[in-house]
């Protein structure tokens, strides 16, 4: 099977395309606007590289793609709204072109896209019930667009609704709340937290997981559908507290308005019923992350 992974230098990209099986042959798309070289040392396999915006394919970079996954995104959803024109023109418009180009050479695509269209919800949501859409970010906003053009282009699809990412990986990212606040406990700094979000509850996706998860779906025939996927709901005060107890952190309570930041439980009962089964462990995540940074202080 021929994969093509863009995005591959990035936080899940760096450990997906060393994880795939051997079997495939891989080709890694990445503008490496990010500078993330080091994403690329060491491989243990052959890869083909190519040094590309996803707006910059052409067809001769796909003919003989079976798969594309499509990592490449702008991830960030509370500075999202500093951006709405970059995170549209990335997240929505360069993605349907892509799209359109993959079905002129007939291969399939996995989208990842993200729990946060969910947005604002009063109880648990399920990926196969449009009112629970409801996004609250320009991020949110790009991805649900994506996913809404997916299912109407004509392509052979998989839309994986992902929960906030945590686990360490070459390419690796800290803006969002669990390697974030790992990072600044390991320089010593305080973590600074909204009040009104301490007891919220929002999906959690360890690495792991996620890379599973994608290997798990290229090798099983669920094409056509939405899954989200998770390793678990946890509220904020839980993940704090996990980080204390590995080592000594001050905490910076703040009143600010919410953005993004709501509350909601995500169900992956649909994921689990095909025999998916999420292994990842918070506080061993966690208690890893902090070991990685164990020396910057």
């Amino acid at each position: 099977m021929q994969i093509l992974v863009t995005g591959g230098c990035g936080h899940i990209g760096s450990s997906l395309i060393r994880e795939l099986s051997k079997d495939y042959s891989v080709t890694v798309v990445d503008d490496m606007t990010t500078q993330r070289y080091c994403s690329l040392f060491n491989m243990t396999r052959p890869i083909k590289f190519l040094e590309k915006d996803i707006a910059d394919l052409t067809e001769q970079d796909l003919v003989d793609i079976d798969v594309v996954i499509h990592l490449a995104s702008i991830t960030d959803a509370t500075n999202s709204f500093g951006d709405r024109e970059q995170v549209e023109n990335v997240n929505y418009t360069s993605t349907i072109k892509l799209m359109d180009l993959c079905k002129t050479t007939n291969c399939k695509f996995i989208f990842p896209s993200s729990t946060s269209v969910y947005g604002v919800a009063a109880e648990t949501v399920y990926e196969d019930d449009p009112s629970f859409v409801n996004p609250q970010s320009p991020y949110a906003e790009s991805k649900i667009k994506g996913e809404e053009y997916l299912k109407t282009c004509g392509l052979d699809y998989l839309i994986l609704r992902l929960g906030t990412i945590f686990g360490g990986s070459r390419g690796m990212r800290f803006h969002t709340a669990i390697n974030k606040f790992c990072y600044k406990a390991s320089v010593g700094q305080p973590l600074t937290i909204w009040k009104e979000n301490y007891e919220q509850h929002r999906p959690y996706l360890g690495l792991t997981d996620c890379i599973f998860a994608i290997k798990y779906f290229l090798d099983n025939d669920h094409w056509g559908q939405t899954f989200n996927v998770l390793s678990g709901n946890w509220r904020l005060s839980d993940i704090v507290e996990m980080i204390k107890s590995k080592t000594e952190v001050t905490l910076n309570m703040v009143d600010t308005p919410l953005l993004n930041q709501y509350s909601y439980l995500v169900s992956n009962d649909k994921i689990l019923e095909t025999g998916f089964i999420p292994m990842d462990d918070l506080e061993e995540e966690i208690e890893d992350t902090l070991d990685r940074l164990t020396n910057l202080k």
